[in-house]
């Protein structure tokens, strides 16, 4: 019986983000083109609750926004926490790929495509044989990559990752560049497409940076922090953060810092109110205090009149920028907003027709 094609969609390295928003995407552009479409993620975050059962966020998020009739268990049949090589450890791979396998065959019966979200990059799983590029080969399924990195060393990254899978034997789809920069735009289809095309990698899609899809919103700052609020909580969701600066100078020097940063997020103790002020005067969308420093009233009610919502940590400055070092926007369950974006950046942007035509859909 042959196989329902499949797109296996990986990100090409570890700090690279967006094929949750890819999935979405293409999956709602492909039914509303009147495919039955299915989606699986064989390997899944154990970190999330979906009507009293645990579950990957993805799952439950997918589930819903596609009207799947399958359950989450089946939708993502092994699920790990953040030290999982304990746990594969004590598995047995066999077992595994057979708990995949049945799963993924519950999941593509009747179904025209089948979008497979991987669990990060390709790599992840591969201590016990159940790689990216293992598990697409027993699925027939064709890999995708999506590449956020706007370095040179993004290209012998995905060059790598390519021939790798295809020395393996298994279908590589092409790759989707995601959250590019307007500074780099230009680099990008000058000189990044045209040498991976000279290495057979097809480039699918250029999506431009968009901040509502990968600057984190007030809320999720928050979440990240496990902060307290202090004022204007109703703001959370409707704040987006896309710079991160620290309130360490004079209130003189602070100012024309300030000026030149939009939407940011201010770091900085709550003994210091002159430097709060300052940043309450310009394009600052969250002020965050070290060090459990609590502000003055002036400063609270500045913000108040403002807008701007306060956050309260127990951490020091060091540590609170690293927390949040790594954070950016990510679809969530019943993230409407997010998902409606996902699909028009996608249909705007990526060549969803040609890839169709390159699985014989179309």
């Amino acid at each position: 019986m042959e196989k329902t094609p499949s797109i296996y969609v990986a990100l090409s390295c570890r700090e690279c983000f967006g094929k949750t928003a890819l999935c979405i995407g293409l999956s709602l552009i492909f039914k509303e083109n009147g495919l039955k479409v299915g989606y699986f993620k064989p390997l899944g975050w154990g970190d999330f609750t979906y009507k009293g059962v645990k579950t990957d966020e993805d799952a439950a998020l997918m589930k819903e926004t596609l009207g799947l009739k399958e359950n989450v268990q089946t939708i993502t049949p092994i699920l790990l926490n953040y030290h999982y090589l304990e746990k594969l450890s004590l598995m047995d791979r066999k077992v595994l790929l057979e708990t995949i396998e049945e799963n993924y065959r519950k999941i593509s019966e009747d179904k025209d495509i089948v979008l497979v979200e991987a669990l990060h990059e390709v790599c992840r799983g591969g201590f016990m044989n159940l790689s990216v590029p293992e598990i697409a080969r027993e699925l027939g399924s064709r890999i995708l990559l999506v590449s956020s990195a706007q370095r040179d060393y993004m290209v012998d990254e995905i060059l790598f990752e390519k021939t790798r899978i295809v020395e393996s034997g298994i279908g590589f789809l092409g790759l989707v560049m995601n959250n590019v920069s307007v500074a780099a735009m230009d680099r990008v289809r000058r000189l990044y497409i045209p040498i991976l095309e000279r290495s057979e990698v097809r480039t699918w899609g250029v999506i431009p940076e968009t901040p509502e899809m990968s600057s984190p919103t007030g809320l999720e700052v928050k979440e990240q922090l496990r902060a307290e609020v202090l004022t204007r909580e109703d703001r959370l969701e409707d704040v987006l953060v896309e710079n991160y600066l620290v309130g360490a100078m004079t209130p003189d020097s602070a100012l024309r810092y300030f000026r030149a940063a939009p939407r940011k997020a201010v770091i900085t103790g709550g003994d210091r109110p002159d430097i709060c002020l300052v940043a309450l005067e310009t394009d600052t969308s969250l002020l965050i205090l070290t060090g459990n420093l609590r502000p003055s009233p002036v400063v609270l009610n500045r913000a108040r009149e403002r807008g701007v919502p306060v956050l309260l940590v127990p951490y020091d400055t060091y540590t609170t920028v690293n927390m949040l070092r790594d954070i950016t926007g990510k679809i969530k369950f019943g993230d409407l907003k997010r998902i409606r974006l996902a699909k028009e950046l996608i249909a705007k942007n990526v060549d969803w027709q040609g890839m169709l035509k390159e699985l014989g859909i179309w």
